[in-house]
């Protein structure tokens, strides 16, 4: 699933595996074993001014970053370096631990505040939770907007995997005909299908989709979108913070264009129900599909991964 982007700054040498601390320009950066409220707080929002302005800009609140970083179906807290200047969070970076049957682990970051960048923090914050780390990892959503955040993962040895594309959209005041998940009985088995037969998903893996899909802290059975007749869905994240609002299109499953563009549209409406501000898709197939019913083209995003035995 789509969530909270990458933001990569700085520049730098890497840190060495062997330190528990490491001081330059006055920031310090620890790895930390718990997800706090007041440190979800605090990483929600630098992430949050760090995006604002850029084609990623989302909503980001403390809960968000929870579900996001701890592992859906066991719990576990992620590997997190936290870089602070006194008692200001400056910067952090994150790996998510990989659930059961997941081949990579998820790295989220760097973050780093626009005071503390071109000190080589970005750096320094990634070469942590790399070395204490020993899964395959993959990052999140890099921006191609944002100057010099691909250049820092190929400079600093990561590989380009996957190109994604951004669209937004405008809530659609339409009648809202949709089926959802709380219309369907048996909804695991529902989603454990479409995930094998639209997204390729290994058998034991696709029934852990809704377990893990009902751990974002934006799900709501009533934005995950049904087609019985085709197995088709939609599934769709409204978030909101103090300042705005947004329904994510995070995956569409579905093998005939004609039910795309009618869960997509279906989405539209629901956006117009829950009286959010903006509909965002992120995509890796062909955007043609959101392009047809309005949807406008945005930006787009790299994924990147460790390269080799990592």
């Amino acid at each position: 699933m789509k969530d909270i982007r990458h933001v990569a700054t700085g520049d730098g040498e890497r840190a060495a595996a062997s330190h528990t601390q490491l001081n330059r320009s006055g920031d310090s950066i620890d790895l930390v074993s718990g997800l706090s409220a007041d440190l979800c707080e605090e990483l929600a929002d630098l992430a949050q001014q760090c995006i604002t302005g850029y084609s990623d800009d989302r909503p980001v609140s403390a809960s968000l970053v929870l579900s996001r970083l701890s592992n859906a179906l066991t719990g576990a807290a992620p590997v997190l370096a936290v870089a602070r200047d006194g008692r200001k969070v400056t910067g952090w970076c994150a790996v998510r631990r990989p659930e059961p049957g997941e081949a990579r682990a998820r790295l989220w970051g760097p973050v780093v505040a626009p005071t503390a960048r071109r000190a080589g923090l970005g750096r320094r914050l990634l070469g942590r939770v790399v070395d204490a780390v020993e899964w395959p990892l993959v990052t999140t959503d890099v921006p191609v907007d944002r100057a010099g955040a691909g250049d820092f993962f190929t400079r600093s040895g990561w590989k380009a995997l996957d190109t994604i594309t951004v669209l937004h959209g405008a809530p659609a005041a339409d009648a809202l005909d949709a089926v959802t998940a709380a219309d369907v009985a048996e909804l695991e088995t529902y989603v454990a299908t479409a995930a094998r037969r639209f997204a390729g998903v290994e058998a034991s893996f696709a029934q852990s989709t809704l377990p893990r899909w009902r751990d974002d802290a934006r799900f709501r059975p009533e934005t995950l979108l049904l087609d019985p007749p085709t197995g088709s869905l939609l599934l769709a994240l409204a978030q909101r913070n103090d300042t705005t609002s947004e329904l994510l299109l995070a995956e569409v499953w579905a093998a005939e264009a004609g039910v795309r563009r009618r869960l997509i549209a279906q989405a539209h409406a629901v956006a117009a129900d829950r009286q959010v501000s903006t509909v965002r898709a992120v995509t890796r197939q062909d955007p043609a599909d959101f392009v047809a019913c309005g949807m406008r083209v945005t930006g787009r995003c790299h994924t990147f991964a460790l390269p080799g035995g990592r």
